[in-house]
């Protein structure tokens, strides 16, 4: 086991059982071993502070609140944040930057192991995190899919965000393409532009993944999937446990594939 993947097995341990902090003091131990002394110490010093309780000392609180702030800047260069003030993975003390979950692109996927690095040093946290979703302005390829399913944070992911993004085209916007191109015919109505997540080759490959079992929240929408790609997501063998399916918006659902997506899944998970 290289060292990259011996990191990846302690945060592992420790978000598998986050309420027994053994794996984080074992973890700070290999951190100093392995001559990361200053991420050792954030480690004990936030396992400290999970365990104070109302009667401790204030002063006491503050100073070790104090030394989490300046451990975990640096930490982690800020020039190397996407989100968030710092680096924290412990139990009651998670930043309100990490709630939207894991965010991927298909640069990261493109170089998987350039990212787990990115992961191990900055976003730690992830490993504990149950939403994924896809950053703006970028689509996940076919090729995309084998290498999101086998990252090691991502193995405890339930919800899935795949939506695209659509958006109206600012007036004045309009105005200056009309200017610049006089065949531009003036709109009956707003111009809406948008964005993919996920192709359709992709999200095959994505119904066909056993990763796919895990999951329990699905967000399909402003995709511009048609119903061949509907149809499979209907015949997937994978997706027996889920609880939501937001599909309806911004994709192109005709005939009698809508009643077999709600037969399959239930008017109750389909929106």
């Amino acid at each position: 086991m290289d060292l990259l993947s011996q990191h990846e097995a302690f945060l592992r341990a420790i978000f598998d059982n986050p309420e027994d902090d053994t794996a984080r003091l074992v973890y700070a131990d290999f951190l100093d071993e392995n001559d990361l002394p200053i991420r050792a110490e954030l480690l004990r010093v936030q396992c400290e502070l999970a365990r104070m309780d109302d009667d401790c000392d204030p002063s006491h609180w503050a100073m070790l609140e104090e030394r989490n702030h300046c451990l975990s800047s640096a930490v982690v260069p800020w020039n190397e944040m996407r989100t968030g003030s710092g680096i924290t993975m412990n139990r009651g003390l998670w930043r309100e930057s990490f709630a939207d979950g894991v965010a991927v692109t298909a640069e990261d996927l493109d170089d998987p192991r350039k990212f787990r690095e990115w992961v191990v040093r900055v976003n730690p946290a992830w490993y504990g995190e149950t939403k994924m979703y896809v950053r703006f302005r970028s689509e996940l390829l076919s090729k995309h899919i084998h290498t999101l399913s086998g990252l090691p944070f991502v193995h405890q992911v339930t919800e899935c965000n795949l939506s695209g993004h659509r958006e109206e085209v600012p007036r004045d916007e309009v105005n200056q393409l009309r200017e610049h191109f006089d065949f531009f015919p003036e709109p009956p109505g707003p111009w809406i532009r948008g964005w993919r997540a996920i192709n359709t080759g992709a999200l095959n490959e994505f119904l066909r993944n056993r990763w796919a079992r895990r999951i329990v929240s699905l967000d399909l929408r402003n995709n511009s999937l048609d119903n061949d790609v509907v149809c499979a997501l209907v015949k997937s063998p994978y997706l027996d446990n889920l609880k939501r399916l937001q599909i309806l918006e911004g994709n192109q659902l005709r005939g009698k594939v809508w009643q077999q997506v709600l037969e399959r899944f239930g008017e109750d998970v389909v929106e």
